[in-house]
């Protein structure tokens, strides 16, 4: 599959490059990151020139991935992909540097990746569903996906590879005839006394 980049009103969204390494590098040093996202830690230079490697140059070439990278004012931001591309379906995928948080420039990114991953070839790929996945507990994740219109689907048990053995996975669905309005979830609809929060 060819590269493609995509735009929004506050970002250009391309594939990640060479020059994004040091960024990359740079990003992943940030604990939180770290604690919700796969990466491995420590996370060293060489981490980012595979990440660049395999999610760029390969993911794209067998078409089974497309991540781009997300350039805000010129300056590299974070990260949204669509991974295990097959049969009508994608998981995306999305982490941002720690400096460049709650601004919307993830939900302004994942909406035009979702977009694309809908649309009808040439102009996307076609997909008819598109899953979330993240770590029980990651809730600024959760947060994201629900605005961004997926339906939380459950908890899949022990269902993820994590640092330290295996994790509960969240998971959401966002199908292409989905009104992509927020609904509610039952995991941030309620508060940690147990009320319903609004």
């Amino acid at each position: 599959m060819d590269k493609i980049e995509l735009r929004t009103e506050r970002l250009t969204l391309r594939p990640p490059r060479w020059d994004d390494v040091t960024a990359i590098t740079a990003a992943c040093q940030d604990p939180e990151l770290q604690r919700r996202v796969p990466v491995p830690v420590p996370y060293t230079r060489a981490d980012a020139e595979d990440y660049v490697r395999d999610f760029s140059d390969r993911g794209w070439s067998i078409g089974t991935i497309c991540t781009w990278a997300l350039i805000h004012e010129g300056a590299f931001s974070g990260v949204v992909g669509l991974e295990q591309i097959r049969n009508g379906q994608a998981a995306i995928g999305f982490w941002m540097a720690p400096g460049y948080r709650r601004r919307g420039l993830l939900s302004e990114a994942a909406t035009r990746v979702i977009d694309f991953g809908f649309a009808v070839p040439p102009n996307g790929l076609g997909l008819v569903r598109i899953e979330w996945h993240a770590y029980a507990g990651n809730l600024a994740s959760a947060r994201t996906a629900r605005r961004l219109g997926f339906r939380f689907e459950g908890m899949l048990r022990l269902g993820a590879a994590g640092r330290d053995g295996r994790q509960d996975d969240w998971v959401g669905g966002l199908l292409l005839t989905d009104d992509r309005s927020p609904r509610s979830w039952p995991i941030l609809d309620v508060t940690p006394d147990g009320a319903l929060s609004r």
